[in-house]
């Protein structure tokens, strides 16, 4: 969600602010095959909410008002045991988001670079810098939301190749229920809180 909601914060800003876009047009204008292809790799980030949400279904309970049943608990430990397993995608993700983080940081404080008049060279390259920086945001968009949805189609396959070895597990609809110990369920819920 917090990946999201920063690759949503950046298209925003780039629809919004009229520098920016300015500079996203230029950039379409002089890379037009490169901005065209890719365009082709953006996933909408509705599309990458509800991957999430089926990926993760206790994702949209809050740990903190919402009721947790055991059927709840059984789905996070599913989940924990696939990022577990998927290794790869869980850094992927974490790389996006810090970077997602760190793009979106740079953006805001540049905004008013672009904004001012150039009086020296100094200044001239710092808002020739920050337009070239802010052209490639729509493409830095389209790169995050597609390494987001590789990310997730990873989680995905670890987590079909995790039903398909856990005999010991039930499938009722899209919720896996593992049949652990006990002393398994206790500590599920020990990591919750």
């Amino acid at each position: 969600g917090d990946i999201l909601s920063k690759i949503e914060e950046i298209d925003s800003l780039i629809s919004k602010n009229t520098h920016i876009l300015n500079c996203v047009e230029s950039m379409e204008e002089q890379q037009s095959k490169l901005c065209k292809d890719m365009g082709l790799l953006r996933v909408d980030t509705k599309a990458l909410t509800d991957m999430v949400y089926r990926v993760f279904p206790t994702m949209v309970k809050d740990p903190i008002n919402d009721i947790w049943t055991i059927e709840d608990v059984f789905v996070e430990h599913g989940s924990n045991i696939v990022l577990t397993n998927g290794i790869a995608a869980q850094k992927l993700l974490s790389d996006i988001s810090r970077e997602a983080k760190a793009y979106l940081t740079a953006i805001r404080d540049g905004m008013n670079t672009l904004t001012i008049t150039p009086t020296c060279t100094k200044d001239k390259r710092a808002v020739k810098s920050m337009t070239r920086f802010c052209g490639i945001s729509k493409m830095t968009v389209d790169f995050y939301s597609f390494s987001v949805y590789i990310a997730l189609l990873m989680i995905m396959v670890v987590h079909r190749d995790t039903l398909a070895v856990k005999s010991s597990s039930v499938v009722k609809g899209d919720v896996m229920i593992l049949e652990l110990h006990r002393d398994d369920v206790v500590k599920a819920v020990e990591r919750t809180r």
